[in-house]
């Protein structure tokens, strides 16, 4: 994966018109061909893989609700116990004389019984515990390479496949790939799997969704951090998907120098927005993710843009890495953000630069090699909504609820 620090943007000047493209580029057969000979193996060792760790996954989600009930002494979160385990008979066993510690408790206070129920206690969810680490060391021992087997197996996560490249490769193969490229329409056949009969018909699955309406900041479902404000769209052409997002950026004072946060709070006067949480900073920001492939036409850089880069259109761009997930995370200008909400399209291009020409000049010429854009349904009246959030003063309140301000002050915020 690569990734891409906030703030980083290439000054990239590209007077360049991108023309639809019909036909897909002249690479795509051999990259899309090998994508799928690989994936037959990749997923097939990650399904042993897979086969071989669940029971270890089903055995610790078993000792973690014996150690709940046993927490909260409830033997409903737990029971029926079995009788052939003998964790389980262990803790079925305490169940039984705790609850006679406690109705002999009800009639005989007394301090040792109080300290011997404890005592028993946590004897038993320290044989639990014990368990557990047992059971985890067995499964990390069981991983072998599961590190490299995982990485194999991410260029097919989502991906379409060829089928005649998957059949060839599927020789005395057996998985659940194999099976779905076999009998597709047979009922034994995956769901999780898609095929094209070859692989310039992957030039023709375009799937776009419109901006969602956001939504406030609410707490996320584990309770561990939170979600909402934001909107975002994706699209995708063939096995390229992006997606692009706006969201605001927060950011804890305290881990930034007082010249960063001079810098969240300059560019939220410039833009007009009121935000006064006094732990936390923040900027609209884009979310921009993208799946790409190896090069399928001498590609050197991926431009995210408005337009068709026939004029002043560029948002961010990256020079082409390895094949994968790009991400990036950075501040939005006033003009990006003007321009969304206008519902000016945007695009991932992928553009091939002369050699030995340097990005940053004023006059670059650059052929583009494929063009994926991004559908500007609710897109005005999703990032206005947002804005109108962000600006307003209702994310900051919305912040605060959540998050209370550190000794209960609110100043210090913008």
């Amino acid at each position: 994966m690569k990734a891409v620090e906030p703030f980083l943007l290439v000054a990239v000047l590209l007077p360049l018109a991108v023309q639809a493209q019909d036909e897909p580029p002249a690479g795509m057969a051999a990259v899309e061909v090998a994508r799928s000979t690989a994936c037959v193996g990749a997923l097939a060792r990650l399904e042993d893989l897979n086969g071989r760790l669940d029971p270890f996954a089903i055995h610790m989600e078993r000792l973690r609700a014996l150690g709940r009930a046993i927490s909260l002494e409830d033997t409903t979160e737990a029971a029926p116990f079995s009788a052939a385990d003998s964790v389980e008979v262990a803790v079925s066993n305490w169940f039984q004389a705790d609850q006679a510690l406690a109705r002999r408790l009800v009639t005989e206070p007394d301090s040792a019984l109080v300290a011997q129920r404890a005592s028993a206690r946590a004897g038993i969810l320290d044989m639990v515990r014990g368990t557990m680490a047992s059971v985890n060391a067995q499964a990390q021992a069981e991983m072998g390479d599961a590190q490299k087997i995982q990485a194999d197996a991410l260029p097919c996560d989502g991906a379409i496949f060829v089928r005649p490249a998957v059949m060839e490769a599927c020789s005395g193969v057996t998985s659940s790939l194999c099976a779905a490229a076999r009998a597709p329409d047979a009922p034994e056949a995956s769901d999780e799997y898609r095929f094209v009969e070859a692989p310039a018909d992957l030039w023709d699955v375009e799937e776009y969704r419109p901006w969602i309406d956001p939504t406030g900041l609410q707490p996320s479902a584990d309770g561990g951090g939170l979600v909402g404000g934001r909107t975002a769209t994706r699209g995708r052409r063939g096995n390229i998907v992006l997606s692009l997002g706006l969201a605001p950026m927060l950011r804890p004072r305290e881990t930034l120098t007082p010249e960063q946060v001079a810098e969240f709070e300059t560019n939220l006067d410039s833009l007009g927005f009121t935000f006064d949480h006094p732990d936390f900073v923040m900027a609209p920001a884009l979310e921009f993710q993208a799946n790409v492939p190896a090069p399928i036409g001498g590609e050197t850089h991926y431009l995210l843009h408005f337009g068709d880069l026939s004029g002043d259109d560029l948002i961010w761009s990256i020079p082409v890495g390895a094949p994968g997930l790009i991400q990036a995370t950075f501040p939005a200008s006033a003009a990006d953000l003007a321009r969304l909400q206008r519902g000016d399209p945007v695009s991932l291009t992928a553009v091939k630069l002369p050699e030995g020409v340097e990005v940053g000049g004023d006059s670059l010429q650059a052929d583009p090699v494929y063009t994926v854009p991004l559908l500007q349904v609710n897109q005005s009246h999703a990032v206005n909504l947002l804005l109108q959030y962000m600006a307003g003063g209702e994310l900051s309140n919305d912040l605060k609820a959540l998050i209370p301000p550190k000794g209960g002050t609110e100043t210090g915020g913008r």
